[in-house]
């Protein structure tokens, strides 16, 4: 009998000293899209603005829902200078990554499973490539569906940077949906994943965060506290924040897309880990129960 008590003693005192989430899984985020997100484009296309929503410079016409968009792609099918975007699409969906986001290091991205919303009854689907797939066949570019790996630095001192090299495939409305339109090589992701418990004051005044292709031209910090925090669920453990733009690897001709048309993306999302202490708990009583069974036994 005191055999099993020590053990339990041990189990709850591990229990107790673990951390509240599991450290290293694969952790799904999704994007951070708000209920009133009804399909519709978070702008129209413009040759101003800073392509984040709730902000000053809103450009707003009807059709437009720039409340309900926080994710969302931009194309420039001609490349001209100066920001001017031939669409933005807002998207919703997942993207899966294998990481530790309590100490950090090297991650995967598992999955990806973006939907874009080009208007309320078009939608466009980005996913990604991994070795074997269509999209990595050779006949659609250099995209071969390796490396889909980045990084993670867990800390304020290092802004809780993230960064990701993937490869994917857009699948768009004008080339008939079901196939491959676009596909990108070792597209660049650059931003970070922060607790939500360090959207704060305080959490801020210890990192610099900031949208990395500067697509936001005010206070960064003071729009994710003013209108992401708030809206977060209340579950939400970690904030995503990611932003990309390239050129494609390949495109289908039918799209009115070249490789020297631009594409760039922010995506927030967040992710909700599994509670570690949860599950221990539950090991922990079905000991103890065996425990009370040795003891009926005896």
């Amino acid at each position: 009998m005191r055999i099993t008590n020590l053990a339990l003693v041990i189990l709850l005192t591990i229990l107790l000293g673990l951390p509240a989430y599991t450290p290293a899984a694969c952790m799904e985020f999704q994007l951070f899209t708000p209920a009133h997100n009804v399909g519709k484009l978070p702008q129209q296309p413009q040759t101003i603005g800073d392509y984040l929503p709730q902000t000053g410079d809103d450009y707003e016409m009807a059709g437009s829902n720039p409340d309900g968009c926080f994710s969302f792609n931009f194309m420039n099918p001609t490349a001209v200078s100066g920001g001017y975007t031939k669409g933005i699409h807002s998207m919703t969906g997942s993207v899966t990554l294998d990481i530790d986001l309590q100490t950090g290091g090297t991650l995967d991205i598992a999955a990806l499973a973006f939907d874009g919303y080009i208007s309320s009854t078009q939608s466009s689907f980005q996913r990604l490539v991994q070795p074997g797939d269509a999209a990595a066949d050779g006949n659609h570019g250099s995209t071969d569906g390796i490396g889909n790996n980045g990084t993670y630095n867990a800390s304020a001192a290092s802004n809780w940077a993230f960064e990701a090299s993937y490869d994917w495939y857009y699948d768009v409305p004008a080339g008939g949906m079901g196939g491959i339109d676009m596909t990108f090589d070792n597209y660049s992701w650059d931003g970070f994943i922060i607790p939500v418990s360090e959207l704060t004051t305080a959490g801020m005044a210890a990192t610099t965060l900031d949208d990395s292709l500067s697509y936001f031209g005010g206070n960064f910090e003071q729009w994710l506290l003013n209108k992401i925090a708030p809206q977060l669920p209340q579950e939400a453990a970690y904030l995503l924040f990611a932003q990309g733009e390239t050129n494609p690897a390949w495109t289908d001709q039918q799209v009115g897309m070249t490789t020297g048309g631009l594409i760039g993306e922010t995506v927030i999302g967040y992710a909700v880990p599994e509670p570690a202490t949860i599950m221990l708990l539950a090991a922990g009583l079905c000991c103890a129960q065996g425990m009370r069974g040795s003891r009926k036994d005896a």
